[in-house]
């Protein structure tokens, strides 16, 4: 463990991925806390191979620096340490969308069309200013307070690794991967949005669309083979669904959507379909007077979309997951500390008696 990074000192570990340590730091000039990854794939290369990993990485930060958006996780600093360069970038305090499916929820339509709207408004702020994620993925993908969802290592999953590539290393999580992707074909928008549509997909069914015994399958399948429907796997889910998907998982990125907006507003269409619509009013007329969605309310006999303007009582499905999912966390979290302090008294205490016995017998041998 580090004490520190630059200026950043650490106070313990987030977590751990394919690309690096995120820590929790803090920084003592402001009193802010800020998390920390650590990019440890420059130890062991070569002189010149490191120096032009360093500038590559530093260029990207400062180029996801400049984003400055309420679905993307800002970046506030870049820089050399111990165990090799790293990013400071803004905590946050939430669960990410890979715990929430391995949790075993499956979200309603509603939270897809309210996470869909806002990684899809992230991605196009991001697209826009000429930077594409390549790994949109549920562990990048935060929810936070106020029913927010932000979107994580945007900058750091967008460099080359050309030379670490060529070593036999796959950057990237494959079974998000669009078929450009996976072909090295050159990316743009329509890549991530591929990506979002297998997380849409696998949120909605608890499946991947593409699953795969190794690397090699899973690759094969997403580019040669179909999924199995959505409404299939999820009886919940209509029928329009499925379409909505085909287009969103097509191979050929001149079929998908074009933006995170076109995608959004499709599947919004879906979700206004499904609900009733009023005596007296036709099915257009019902869809104009609809404001896009900002909340998912959470009701008890159905969840709908509400406007910003909900009631106290009115709470959010995704701050519902929010809450739930982390008092659970923080709760196994000091479980597991509880539980790991007492063993260590009870092991201390053995020890102590194992030592004070070795001296009893010394002195009865003596």
């Amino acid at each position: 463990m580090p004490k520190s990074f630059g200026r950043y000192q650490v106070l313990g570990v987030l977590g751990r991925g394919s690309m690096g340590v995120v820590y929790k730091t803090k920084d003592p000039v402001i009193g802010r806390l800020v998390a920390i990854k650590a990019i440890p794939e420059t130890l062991g290369l070569e002189t010149g191979k490191k120096q032009e990993y360093i500038r590559r990485l530093l260029q990207e930060a400062k180029a996801a620096g400049s984003l400055q958006h309420p679905n993307i996780v800002t970046i506030f600093d870049a820089g050399e340490g111990e165990l090799g360069p790293f990013i400071a970038m803004e905590y946050l305090d939430g669960v990410t969308l890979k715990e929430v499916l391995s949790s075993g929820k499956k979200l309603n339509l509603a939270q897809l069309t309210e996470i869909a709207r806002q990684v899809g408004d992230g991605l196009d702020y991001a697209f826009q200013r000429g930077i594409v994620h390549r790994d949109i993925k549920p562990a990048n993908l935060m929810i936070v307070e106020n029913n927010m969802v932000k979107i994580m290592d945007l900058g750091i999953a967008r460099l080359p690794f050309s030379d670490l590539t060529r070593e036999g290393r796959l950057v990237g999580s494959p079974s998000y991967m669009s078929p450009e992707q996976l072909r090295g074909e050159k990316l743009d928008g329509k890549s991530d949005l591929f990506s979002l549509a297998v997380v849409i997909y696998q949120a909605a069914t608890g499946k991947k669309p593409f699953p795969g015994q190794n690397i090699q399958e899973i690759c094969y399948r997403i580019i040669n083979s179909e999924f199995v429907p959505a409404s299939r796997l999820e009886p919940s889910l209509p029928a329009e669904f499925d379409q909505f998907m085909l287009k969103a998982l097509a191979k050929s990125a001149d079929k998908r959507f074009a933006t995170g907006k076109e995608l959004f507003d499709n599947l919004r269409r879906l979700l206004v379909e499904k609900e009733p619509v009023p005596p007296g009013k036709s099915r257009e007329q019902e869809e104009m007077e609809k404001e896009i969605p900002t909340t998912v309310v959470k009701r008890e006999d159905a969840v709908s979309v509400g406007s910003s303007s909900t009631s106290s009582s009115s709470e959010s499905a995704i701050d519902d997951i929010f809450r739930d999912l982390t008092l659970t966390h923080r709760s196994l979290k000091l479980s597991s500390e509880k539980e790991s302090k007492v063993w260590q008294m009870v092991i201390g205490i053995l020890a102590g008696v194992a030592v004070l016995g070795v001296i009893i017998w010394y002195f009865i041998r003596g």
